[in-house]
């Protein structure tokens, strides 16, 4: 009996090794980590300028809940800083005064027109810094960019009035009365 080893089974063996090779890498390729994402925003202020903070009062008419957080590096705006510490934001209809916000994670729940020209509106606060007094913003939330150190608040201004949030731009409880 003869044997042919001819050039064919050598190119089975290379297609073969070929394939191997290939599902390894696809099998390595899968089991490589996704980069975890940095962090966009920490609890609290922001220490040291390292970026924006951000004080929210959802206020006693929505959750009563007061959120303070350090929005991480530069802001383009006070949107992009509500987004960077994790609240979803809904912003008014291109009829209302431009950048300003309708619904902070979906509060109020009645979204606009409530949020605007009914039940009241997302007054927009800013102090330099956070031994600062808060000063109304005389610019929508849209404007930017904000720089490190500053301090910006929203707060829920049911029936259209609105005194600022109920804690101080270092996120310290205003004083009684």
């Amino acid at each position: 009996m003869e044997r042919t080893s001819g050039a064919s089974g050598s190119r089975a063996r290379n297609l073969v090794a070929a394939a191997i090779v290939s599902c390894a890498a696809i099998a390595l390729g899968a089991c490589t980590p996704t980069p975890t994402p940095a962090p966009t925003y920490s609890e609290g202020t922001c220490p040291d300028g390292s970026g924006v903070t951000v004080v929210v009062d959802f206020s006693e008419d929505l959750s009563d809940e007061i959120v303070v957080r350090c929005a991480l590096g530069a802001q383009q705006s006070g949107i992009d800083a509500l987004e960077a510490i994790g609240l979803s934001v809904n912003e008014n209809e291109p009829n209302a005064f431009p950048g300003s916000v309708c619904t902070l994670d979906g509060l109020p729940t009645q979204g606009y027109p409530y949020c605007w020209s009914e039940g009241g509106f997302w007054g927009y606060w800013a102090a330099d810094d956070q031994g600062s007094e808060w000063g109304f913003s005389p610019i929508g939330a849209g404007q930017g960019p904000l720089t490190e150190g500053g301090v910006i608040g929203f707060t829920w201004a049911q029936d259209f009035v609105s005194d600022g949030p109920r804690v101080t731009p270092g996120g310290d409880p205003l004083p009684a009365g």
